[in-house]
């Protein structure tokens, strides 16, 4: 029999190439991982907590109180399952210029990240000065997704009052998007390695992979973008993002 011809093997470039959508495809797949298992934690101890309710009413006849203490579980559970599910536009096979409601998906991802970080305490500001972008929904998420989750999880609990302002400015060729926070800061000297692949500013054990970053500058800068990053340890983190306007009418259908 003849030899089996051999595959080249890819080259350095071809490996660079890859490379944004290896890191997009990981992200995604890490993102629905965890959306999975928390929901499947919430819903467990929802159950529970209703069980228990349930067990405690004396000859199975519940008290108004306990009552409303079921419901209380079951909406709660409601907000997690309202939070998971995407908003209409998004789908990340299909990523297409369309007309997005700022204010909406900034609270969604806001209040699922909160949950995963378990950062209730934090509050939200927006400075929106519209309140629509037109732009591709997917990698909006996307971006929003990481900035915030990175906001949450290196908050500062000494902090009399935690908070992640989201501001939103409109020029003819763009947007500035900006995610802020009054957390921990970055460590001095960090502020160019956050973008690199798998680097982590918290110990591995308190981090995830480390592509998160990165996935969102290349995201960015693959849409004719900037990102960059201003902080300073104990006083907060701020990420700008500027998104290049794009005309909607060019990526209909």
């Amino acid at each position: 029999m003849p030899p089996t011809p051999q595959r080249p093997s890819p080259t350095a470039h071809e490996l660079h190439r890859l490379l944004p959508y290896v890191a997009d495809l990981e992200l995604e797949v890490d993102r629905l991982r965890r959306q999975g298992q928390f929901v499947q934690q919430e819903v467990r101890e929802a159950l529970r907590q209703i069980r228990r309710l349930c067990a405690e009413a004396p000859g199975g006849d519940a008290p108004p109180a306990r009552l409303a203490e079921v419901g209380r579980v079951a909406a709660d559970l409601a907000g997690v399952v309202r939070d998971v599910q995407e908003l209409p536009g998004y789908h990340p096979a299909h990523d297409q210029v369309i007309a997005i409601a700022v204010r909406p998906l900034v609270e969604q991802v806001f209040r699922w990240q909160q949950r995963l970080e378990n950062a209730a305490q934090v509050k939200l500001r927006l400075e929106l000065e519209s309140e629509h972008v037109e732009w591709f929904p997917a990698r909006l998420r996307h971006v929003l997704d990481n900035l915030l989750s990175n906001a949450l999880k290196y908050r500062d609990p000494e902090k009399a009052e935690e908070w992640v302002r989201v501001g939103l400015r409109v020029s003819p060729e763009g947007y500035e998007l900006r995610v802020e926070d009054n957390g921990c800061g970055l460590p001095p000297g960090a502020g160019d390695r956050v973008f690199e692949l798998f680097y982590r500013a918290a110990p591995a054990r308190a981090a995830g992979l480390g592509v998160g970053l990165a996935v969102v500058k290349l995201l960015v800068e693959q849409s004719g973008g900037t990102l960059t990053v201003e902080s300073e340890p104990g006083r907060g983190t701020s990420f700008l993002a500027v998104l290049p306007r794009y005309d909607v009418d060019d990526y209909l259908l």
